[in-house]
């Protein structure tokens, strides 16, 4: 019989994908409100946070949009914040955080 390799190349790759992380939470004494920080890739040290963030109505296509602002507090390598490629990327990361609270049930929590 053959045995299937416990650690194939494909385990070793998601292994690896899911160990790096694009962001991490960051919030600075005193304030009352949690940042992002991004830790890889083209915008890497940039901190920020999302504000007025709301959904739209539902497409025809079926996609709910998201709509978002936010402000910058950290890009000292003088990156553009206001590029289209810099919204995508921080709004894929919005989906990724909405997507993690609707499954754990926390979205709502602090709204009201």
């Amino acid at each position: 019989m053959n045995k299937q390799n416990e650690n194939s190349n494909t385990d070793q790759k998601k292994q690896k994908k899911q160990k790096i992380k694009r962001y991490a939470f960051a919030q600075r004494k005193g304030d009352d409100f949690t940042c992002i920080k991004l830790l890889d890739g083209e915008y890497e040290g940039i901190i920020y946070k999302y504000n007025n963030v709301k959904f739209e109505e539902v497409t025809n296509s079926g996609q709910i949009p998201l709509q978002f602002t936010y402000d910058v507090f950290v890009n000292s390598e003088k990156k553009n914040v206001d590029s289209q490629q810099f919204k995508n990327y921080i709004g894929d990361i919005l989906v990724e955080l909405v997507d993690q609270q609707l499954k754990d049930g926390t979205l709502f929590d602090k709204q009201q």
